[in-house]
């Protein structure tokens, strides 16, 4: 496990006072003065990104700032996914998917190959095939790779598309889920049936251990496939998030048979039940929009009930109550408004984790947090033990640099705008690896920001003198 990069208060203090001076109190990169100490002017110690994608500074925020190119993002929803050799962004806006050769880093640039357009300029949505491109896209909303496969959550054309091989160009998709052909895009196709085959739009899809997961959001499900299909619109073996059990806890319906009111034929939003008389819950989810796994763990977010579930095994039945949950202490409870602080969600969307640790992208708090070797150590109702986006966990305003819960930095004549490394409106995506790397699409600022994954703050020193 890599180190924290902590900046102790204490040890910064020991700095020629000299040589802080001139702090002004804020940078193009940094977060604005908010106090001082002996003369030592103090910022909010907000962690900083030392990477860009989507923007060609850390204070630049429109859709497109420019005008549309291959190195410009609109409003993007799922997190850059990277092998290594290899990694791709969906960006959501302009319909298309961006591929880039190994991981982007610093201010990143051009994308290496665009998927679903036929030039760098071109964003106009749709489904099939078209004159200069293989496949269009209808505000895709997630990219992921697993193993040898990439994966599209095609969000706008309720469907999923696979492809085999890691595409290096504008190539069709060798598989579709949720449409029996590329050119059909209608959700729950056909006749607006649910079923075990049908998408609405889904958010995520990911590739792990031979299976396939889907957050089928406009269903309130997700689904899971076995084994990765290999032939268009094939049916989901297993569902969470809808009925599928009777007052005694059983399921009651055939995998795949669609019974009324049961399995894979409802998609009704809802928190979790306590059938009269029983000792358990059943398990209810409401506009679920993001998932993890390393094929032996699941995690997925919970969106509409501000709170993420987690499975210490990939459930193999439908809708089996999650192990944990986080957000609340216990299954059952549900505030509609959402929470704050070090335990307390606010429609939640972005989950990923390095294999220990869990990053959640907190959107309605602007936010990203960090779970320490949550993995390890699940539990309900556990607390964050860092952040980024904010300064600590009691503050949630969007690119508020000063932290005074105003949009804005407004320590500056005349106030900014407030963007910055270190600032974020509503964060979705969130990818880390292995290697200290964390990306986290700021989908409101229209980029996505390449933190060192251990730079988080606990919130115990919010101020650090300016520059540091």
């Amino acid at each position: 496990m890599i180190g924290r990069s902590i900046k102790p208060l204490s040890a910064l203090l020991l700095l020629s006072l000299a040589s802080l001076a001139g702090c002004s109190g804020g940078s193009s990169s940094g977060g604005g003065s908010s106090s001082s100490s002996g003369g030592v002017a103090m910022c909010n110690n907000l962690p900083q990104a030392n990477g860009v994608i989507g923007q060609l500074n850390f204070t630049a925020g429109a859709p497109n700032t420019g005008g549309v190119s291959g190195s410009t993002l609109d409003a993007p929803q799922g997190p850059l996914s990277a092998n290594g050799t290899s990694s791709y962004l969906a960006d959501t806006g302009n319909n298309r998917v961006l591929g880039f050769s190994g991981t982007p880093t610093g201010v990143a640039g051009a994308a290496s190959f665009i998927i679903g357009q036929p030039d760098a300029q071109t964003v106009s949505s749709g489904s099939g095939p078209v004159s200069g491109s293989p496949i269009k896209f209808s505000a895709p909303a997630k990219v992921s790779v697993g193993g040898t496969y990439l994966v599209v959550a095609d969000s706008g054309n309720n469907r999923v598309l696979i492809w085999n091989k890691l595409p290096t160009a504008n190539t069709a998709p060798d598989v579709v889920l949720g449409q029996p052909d590329l050119s059909s895009s209608d959700a729950n196709h056909p006749a607006a049936t649910v079923s075990a085959s049908s998408l609405s739009n889904p958010t995520a899809a990911i590739i792990s251990n031979g299976q396939l997961l889907v957050v089928d959001k406009g269903n309130n499900r997700v689904l899971i496939w076995n084994t990765v299909p290999t032939t268009n619109n094939t049916l989901a073996d297993v569902e969470l998030g809808q009925i599928a059990t009777n007052s005694a806890g059983v399921e009651n319906c055939t995998a795949n048979s669609g019974s009324a009111g049961y399995c894979f034929a409802t998609n009704n939003p809802a928190s979790d039940t306590a059938p009269q008389g029983a000792s358990f819950y059943v398990l209810g989810i409401n506009s679920p929009s993001d998932a993890w796994t390393d094929g032996a763990h699941l995690l997925f977010s919970d969106t509409g009930n501000h709170r993420v579930l987690f499975w210490g095994t990939v459930p193999t039945v439908n809708n089996k109550l999650a192990d944990n949950v986080i957000g609340y202490t216990q299954f059952g409870q549900n505030n509609q408004t959402g929470g704050a602080g070090v335990a307390g969600l606010h429609s939640p969307w972005g989950l990923t984790s390095d294999g220990v640790n869990l990053f959640v992208g907190d959107t309605g708090n602007n936010r990203v947090l960090e779970f320490a070797n949550y993995l390890g150590t699940p539990s309900n109702g556990t607390s964050a033990n860092y952040v980024f986006g904010q300064a600590d966990f009691t503050h949630t305003q969007q690119n508020d640099p000063d932290q005074n819960n105003q949009v804005g930095d407004q320590s500056h004549n005349p106030a900014t705008d407030g963007i910055t490394a270190g600032t974020m409106s509503s964060p979705l995506g969130v990818f880390a690896n292995s290697s200290n790397d964390l990306f986290v699409t700021d989908s409101g600022n229209s980029r996505v920001l390449h933190f060192a994954a251990s730079s988080g703050v606990d919130g115990s020193e919010p101020y650090i003198p300016c520059g540091i």
